[in-house]
């Protein structure tokens, strides 16, 4: 009955959406001639952390991530991607051979209106695109949909990978199986700005939770590689800024009052001749003076 009534919910904001809905156009694959094929963290030598794949069509088939505990090890997990005839995303999934995740796409007109987070086949979380009438390519307000039931069980954490990879935070979890609530589902409503062609500002609000946080962006002249890619959800919408973010400042508060904010700073060192970083640093006011380093090869700069 809970189930049901989860699905309902869900099926109620979707039917809502697509009846105030106008005409959209989107291409929701890599806009850009620059395919990232490895990306490196902390040192460019040995077994790249993530390697990307494509088909005959410069499709992303597969992302590869190298096991972090044994970097010498063989791949420690493998993301599969789904198209439809139109080269939209339809699906991303990960499997243990125990737990499957899927996050699966729905569009109208190219622009994604929503999308599913399952495990094992159900729905434990939807997010519901609103878009801006008069520029269709600008989100304006995301609704996001938890299991709230479900994700009560902290054990489950350690074995989500899709999740943290490319929908959100395990901490926000945490958070919901800690609130004393009786809500079969809680809601997260997310208010985008944006300065151009760059998201400058997300506030997000958890009700349920009493708790929010405010995220203020600048950005570069560098390009980022990941525009245009719907799937870059996590990471403050990674895929929906064309530049790369020079400036993030992540504001959390609860009943409303300042409780913690982190700063991270972004330096990239090496851009190529259109504008795409190859290799950049990060810091922030928690780690202050610790620089993090991360190294990405296109696939048509790549020679054996």
């Amino acid at each position: 009955m809970k189930k049901l009534l989860f699905a309902l919910l869900s099926g109620i904001i979707v039917t809502l959406l697509f009846a105030s809905c106008n005409k959209y156009e989107e291409s929701m694959y890599n806009k850009s001639a620059y395919q990232i094929k490895y990306i490196w963290y902390k040192s460019n030598s040995g077994l790249p952390n993530e390697t990307f794949t494509y088909d005959k069509k410069k499709l992303l088939t597969n992302i590869d991530i190298v096991d972090s505990s044994n970097m010498n090890s063989i791949r420690g997990e493998s993301f599969e991607f789904t198209y439809n005839k139109d080269k939209t995303v339809q699906s991303i999934s990960y499997s243990d051979g125990e737990l499957t995740e899927t996050v699966t796409f729905s569009y109208l007109n190219r622009y994604v209106k929503y999308m599913n987070y399952t495990i094992n086949g159900d729905i434990r979380m939807t997010s519901n695109f609103y878009r801006d009438d008069e520029e269709a390519a600008k989100i304006t307000r995301i609704v996001e949909i938890y299991d709230r039931q479900f994700f009560e069980d902290m054990q489950i954490y350690t074995k989500m990978k899709l999740f943290p990879k490319f929908i959100g935070d395990i901490e926000t979890l945490k958070d919901m199986a800690a609130a004393n609530s009786k809500d079969l589902a809680i809601y997260c409503n997310k208010t985008i700005t944006y300065e151009g062609d760059n998201i400058v500002k997300i506030e997000a609000d958890y009700p349920v939770l009493r708790k929010s946080y405010v995220t203020t962006q600048t950005f570069s002249d560098v390009l980022n590689p990941y525009y245009g890619l719907n799937y870059c959800y996590s990471n403050d919408l990674l895929g929906f800024s064309k530049n790369a973010v020079s400036s993030k400042v992540v504001a959390n508060f609860f009943d409303g009052n300042p409780s913690t904010t982190l700063q991270t700073d972004y330096n990239y060192k090496d851009v190529n001749k259109d504008k795409y970083p190859r290799v950049y640093t990060y810091t922030t006011n928690k780690n202050p003076g610790i620089f993090f380093k991360t190294y990405i090869t296109y696939v048509s700069e790549y020679k054996d």
